[in-house]
């Protein structure tokens, strides 16, 4: 050893040669790794992987990059494309796969890896419109090897991790699969730990876990785990059509599977709560859970389902046993299941609305055991139990359709199907559902497929609102017409359908309807049917309008052919009624498809009648959309109201309805004519209308004659939406003496000629209604009244506007004749109804009497035709429309006015002041003035001092003179005032004969004019009053006082009653003295004597008259003295006979004596031969002396 200290190691011979070859080696390893790291980092490997796979697979399949990290492989951009014909995402796609194999293993010939980890894989099957998967030409190639001679080596990988993975079929499927697999051996030759985390679409997490191991024995222990749930989001997953019941319900699910020696045992549990069960008030939240067990063989192919319980409390609890043979082919199955309980409120919630027809269910469903056998080629081939229903009802749209509904049906197995057989009824129950009394047997037979085969309901009745009904009902697969139905409504009274009928605010009352129904074909698309309805006495009545029907008949004949509907028939009404107007209507109709016909249209109303030969036209498809086309043909139409007539009313329309989402419009043209427009027999036009429509709306021009002028017209409108109607209207020329038979026959004013123009534009709108401006001009009008010339050359001028109800006159000028020109305006509010309220206010400029009165010269007294007028007049007011009150205030003021009528005896001269008017027209009785005295003899002298004294107020008329007949009124002087309906007079002075007049008088509007005056008399000169009338000069004289008091209502002085008192006194200048001519004519004889033979002084005389009913009757007429000794020396007194005399024959009377009048002394020589007139009836007077 010690020779060796010092010595260079050298190889020698076989030594040198290995380390030779192993420096050689790993220099080969390393010149290799680094030709591969050079040859990664080209795109050339990923492009000839990609082409390798693509030409295996016979799919298109590429990778973006090849590289290596360590011991690592890792390949990223994976992309396996779908097949030609798919659209979407890829088949399979990766971000990234890294694979870490055991390379000495693998070099071994042994698949062994550590570890393969998948970053963002995702897998996503999808079918085309063909019915083709994504995938099914890849699984055909890789089926189609042969399999090998020897079993594959076992691949064995240490860990398999996918990391934000997901899996989806046809868009929908699980997100965020996190799954972690440890010592998985495709050989079977250990157990594979397995741990899966993943959501579903609707958000829910889920849990896998447990092992696995493949192979020929393969076995597996899994348990999958929810602990949350949310059910609102898993119904939204699963498109239920009902998601609402489960907004705020949630649950938990547990599901265990055990797979050993060829069988796997499976176990789980879901539980819900919250679950919200409509009902027909409301709903109800209900809870729950489902379990199961079970087993299955694998190799017997049967599955056995040993237990099954759905409970939901308070609602329903389901039991099921039973078993399935030859599960992946023939699926034999015998089921036995138990229902303990079932709340039909349940299928409030399975099934859609639409699918229910909008109906909710209730009541308890049980069946104590029901055994079902079948198979799924062959169907249900046997079937036994009993069904019970208790409680059960129906409503939609929150009312009771029928309720207390029971029922049994017995399941048994028949012709080679199954069969039911039961009845349903339910009591009656007044006043709780539309349907009771309800008796329905019935026979179902369903074919194995469970497909109704027969039916058949014989002798049913039930109750309608009331109404019985009872009839058959069949259904037979084997007859051309299948369905087959007849009913029978027996009497019933109608009022019986007043919860149906209150919905539309309709009320019945009496009366009986009856009718019949026959039924038969296919279904709803293929049918016949015929129909009767009839009514006998019916009345009824919707708010305060009323209706009634004698008899009444409608007939139908129905029928449906590859969906589309016929039907024909007509309806009936005699004896109609509606707000006391009586009449009748009768029609045929057709409806062919979507064609409408209307034909012999007959209908009337009061004074009201339609006629329509025929009416036919296109009726749009419901729900269709884009463009319909519609056609309307209007034929022979007459309508007559009262004494206005249109005779041959056609019409046309031509074009099509189009529908745009919620938007539809109407495209095309309609035009309506009329033959002649009469009344009263007369013509008055004939206008025609034409209108084109587009999607911006409908342009309508009226055009033709009216009222022998020419009317033009143009509208904008919508026909869909008719919030507003913008029009334009023009009347030229129409002849007012055609308006005359819009006047009642016997109106006493007509009009006679002239002619009038009408302009109006504005529009109209539902809300609002109608909004516009108007002129009105008339010129050269004439009128008459009671057969009279009353008006000629007159004209009219109105402008204003119309709006919310509300009438505005800007400017108004209505001119009787040349020279008179009266102006108005005003507003009124809700001018079309009775509640109207505004104020007119109208003006006359200063006008000539004479001008007025010759504008209506007829219509004036013959006193005024005959007499002279002067002066001028002018005036304004207002007439106040409120709160159904018509009250005209205003004033006439007059300046020089006169009157001089010689043939009447009558002149008024020096007419001058101001008329104040108030005059309430509205008033069923007339007002009173506030003030008011007693005017009688006793307070007298009380009563003149205060008149005397009373202060001039109001305003003021002034009278120079007034003569009539032999009576002068000199200075008349009246105070006026007028208010509330009410002129009065406060107070009235004149002079008469050296006397004086006082009083008070007023005038009042009611039903009829009311009128009073009270006046005083006071030192008249008797002997100024006889020397005024020739044939009593000198009669008598002496000073009187006295009152006058009359009142009346209406026209003319029948009407009149008052009283009259006057009495003599001697005045300063005036002695009481009656001449012997005076007392002679009293005593209808010549008398002498020492007390006759000169003029007799008398201490009191008086006369006391009563006027009534326009007769004034003398109660008192005395003349009396008392000498100096207390002796009467003279009394003269009435008789009680031939003591009246007419107030218009007295006034005639006094208008005459000027002119009949003669002197008091000395008699006219009577012509010789002329015969003596026979004396006058006049008043007697008892003589004594």
């Amino acid at each position: 050893m010690g020779n060796d200290v010092g010595r260079k190691f050298t190889l020698e011979g076989p030594g040198r040669l290995v380390a030779f070859c192993a420096a050689a080696l790993i220099a080969l390893i390393l010149l290799i790794f680094l030709a591969l790291e050079i040859y990664l980092a080209t795109p050339l490997p990923a492009r000839q992987l990609s082409r390798f796979i693509t030409s295996t697979l016979h799919q298109e399949f590429t990778v973006a990059k090849v590289g290596l990290s360590g011991r690592s492989v890792i390949l990223r951009g994976i992309r396996l494309h779908s097949p030609k014909g798919f659209a979407g995402p890829d088949l399979v796609a990766a971000e990234s796969v890294t694979v870490t194999p055991k390379w000495l293993d693998l070099l071994r010939g042994r698949r062994n890896f550590e570890l393969i980890s998948i970053e963002k894989g995702s897998v996503d099957l999808q079918k085309n419109p063909a019915g083709a998967w994504n995938f099914s030409e890849l699984q055909r190639i890789l089926a189609a090897p042969k399999p090998p001679a020897r079993p594959a080596p076992e691949t064995v990988i240490g860990k398999l991790v996918v990391v934000n993975g997901s899996l989806s079929v046809q868009g929908e499927g699980v997100q965020g699969m996190n799954l972690k697999l440890f010592n998985l051996a495709t050989g079977g030759s250990r157990s594979a730990q397995l741990d899966l985390v993943f959501q579903d679409p609707a958000g829910n997490a889920y849990h896998l876990g447990g092992t696995a191991r493949p192979g020929a024995e393969a076995a597996l222990d899994l348990s999958l785990s929810a602990p949350t749930l949310s059910l609102q989001r898993a119904a939204a997953l699963f498109k239920l059509k009902t998601p609402e019941p489960f907004q705020k319900a949630g649950g938990s699910l547990a599901v265990a599977a055990v797979l050993a020696k060829g069988e796997l045992r499976f176990s789980g549990a879901l539980r819900f709560s919250d679950i919200q069960l409509p009902a027909a008030r409301g709903s109800n939240p209900v809870a729950g859970s489902l379990s199961f067990t079970g087993t299955y063989g694998l190799a017997e192919d049967r599955a056995d389902l040993a237990d099954a319980t759905l409970e939901i409390k308070n609602v329903a609890q389901l039991h099921g046993e039973g078993s399935v043979s030859g599960v992946r082919k023939e699926r034999e199955f015998a089921l036995l299941f138990a229902v303990d309980r079932v709340d039909l409120a349940l299928l409030n919630a399975m099934l859609a609305d639409k699918a229910r027809g909008g109906l909710l269910y209730s009541g308890q469903l049980r069946c104590e055991s029901l055994r079902v056998e079948g198979s799924a080629s062959r169907g249900v081939e046997s079937a036994a139990g009993v069904l019970v229903l208790e409680e059960g009802s129906l409503a939609k749209g929150g009312e009771t359709l029928v309720s207390g509904l029971s029922g049994k049906a017995n399941i048994a197995r028949k012709e080679g199907g199954v069969a039911l057989a039961g009845r349903l009824s339910a009591p009656q129950a007044t006043g709780k559902a539309l349907v009771d009394a309800l008796e329905i047997p019935f026979a179902l037979v369903l074919s194995p497929k469970l497909k109704p085969v027969r039916f058949e309901s014989s002798k049913a009745s039930a109750r309608l609102m009331g109404v019985p009904a009872t009839g058959d009902l069949s259904f037979d697969t084997a007859r051309p017409e299948p369905i087959s139905a007849s009913l029978k409504i027996g009497e019933a009274k109608v009022s019986s359908l007043n919860p149906l009928l209150k919905r539309y605010g309709v009320e019945a009352g009496t009366g009986v309807l009856s009718g019949t129904l026959t039924a038969s074909g296919k279904g709803g698309s293929d049918f016949t049917a015929t129909a009767k309805l009839f009514l006998s006495g019916v009345s009824a009545k919707r708010g305060k309008t009323s209706a009634a029907i004698r008899d009444g008949a409608v007939t139908a004949q129905l029928g449906r052919r590859a969906g589309r509907l016929a039907a024909s028939g007509d309806a009936r009404l005699t004896g109609l009624t509606l707000d006391g107007k009586g009449g009748d209507a009768r029609l045929a109709y057709r409806v062919d498809g979507t064609k409408l016909t209307l034909e012999g249209v007959q209908g009337r109303l009061g004074d009201a009648r339609l006629a329509i030969e025929r009416l036919s036209g296109e009726l749009p498809p419901k729900g269709a959309t884009g463009p319909t086309s519609l056609a309307w043909d209007l034929e022979g139409g007459a309508l007559r109201q009262g004494e206005l007539d249109l005779a041959g009313v056609a019409g046309r329309f031509r074009g099509q309805m189009v529908r745009s989402g919620e938007e539809r419009w109407l495209e095309g043209k309609a035009q309506v004519s009329t033959r002649a427009v009469t009344l009263k027999g007369n013509g008055i036009g004939a206008p025609a209308l034409q209108a084109v429509f587009s999607r911006e709306g409908g342009k309508a021009e009226v055009s033709g004659s009216l009222l022998g002028g020419k009317v033009t017209g143009q509208a904008k409108f919508r026909p869909f939406t008719p919030d507003m109607v913008q029009f334009s209207l023009s009347l030229t020329g129409a002849a007012v003496v055609q308006a005359a038979g819009f006047l009642k026959k016997d109106a006493a004013t007509r009009p006679t000629g002239g002619e009038v123009d009408l302009r109006a534009s504005g529009s109209y709108a539902g809300q609002k209604g109608l909004d516009c401006r108007f002129d009105v001009k008339g010129r050269n009008l004439s009128a008459s009244k009671d057969g009279k010339r009353a008006l000629s050359g007159g004209s009219l001028f109105l402008s204003g506007s119309y709006a919310s109800g509300k009438l505005s006159i800007g400017e108004g000028l209505l001119s009787p004749g040349k020279g008179v020109a009266l102006r108005v305006r005003g507003e009124v509010a809700r001018a079309a109804s009775p509640g109207r309220e505004g104020t007119l206010a109208f003006s006359l400029p200063e006008t000539p009497v004479d001008a007025i009165v010759d504008t209506a010269i007829n219509l004036m007294p013959q006193a005024i035709q005959e007499a002279t007028l002067k002066g001028t007049l002018s005036g304004g007011g207002k007439l106040e429309l409120r709160g159904g009150r018509q009250l005209l205030e205003g004033r006439v003021e007059v300046h020089g006015g006169g009157i001089d009528a010689p043939s009447q005896k009558l002149t008024i001269s020096g007419l001058d002041g101001t008329l104040p008017v108030s005059m309430d027209f509205s008033a069923k009785t007339a007002p009173r003035p506030r003030d008011s005295r007693e005017f009688s003899r006793g307070n007298y002298r009380r009563v003149l001092e205060e008149l005397k004294g009373m202060s001039a107020g109001g305003n003021a008329l002034n009278i120079d003179r007034i003569s009539y007949g032999t009576l002068q009124l000199e200075k008349l002087a009246l105070q006026l005032r007028a208010s509330n309906g009410v002129m009065e007079v406060l107070p009235l002075r004149a002079t008469l004969y050296k006397g004086a007049i006082l009083g008070t008088g007023y005038l009042a509007m009611g039903a009829k004019a009311v009128y009073r005056a009270d006046l005083l008399v006071n030192g008249v000169s008797l002997k100024q009053l006889c020397g005024s009338i020739p044939s009593v000069q000198g009669y008598i004289s002496g000073k009187v006082d006295g009152v006058i008091s009359f009142r009346g209502a209406g026209g003319g002085v029948d009407g009149t009653a008052g009283f009259v008192e006057l009495w003599a006194r001697e005045g300063k200048e005036e002695k009481m003295l009656v001449s012997k001519e005076f007392l002679q004519r009293l005593a209808k004889q010549k008398l002498s004597g020492f007390f006759l033979s000169r003029d007799r002084p008398y201490d009191a005389a008086e006369i006391k008259a009563t006027l009534q009913d326009g007769d004034l009757t003398f109660n008192t007429l005395r003349i009396v003295n008392t000498n100096f000794v207390g002796v009467k020396d003279l009394n003269v007194n009435i008789a009680p006979t031939q003591n009246r005399i007419g107030l218009g024959h007295l006034l005639e009377s006094i208008r005459e004596a000027a002119v009949r009048g003669k002197p008091a002394t000395g008699e006219p020589e009577q012509k010789k031969g002329a015969a003596t007139p026979p004396p006058e009836a006049a008043p007697e007077f008892k003589w004594e002396e």
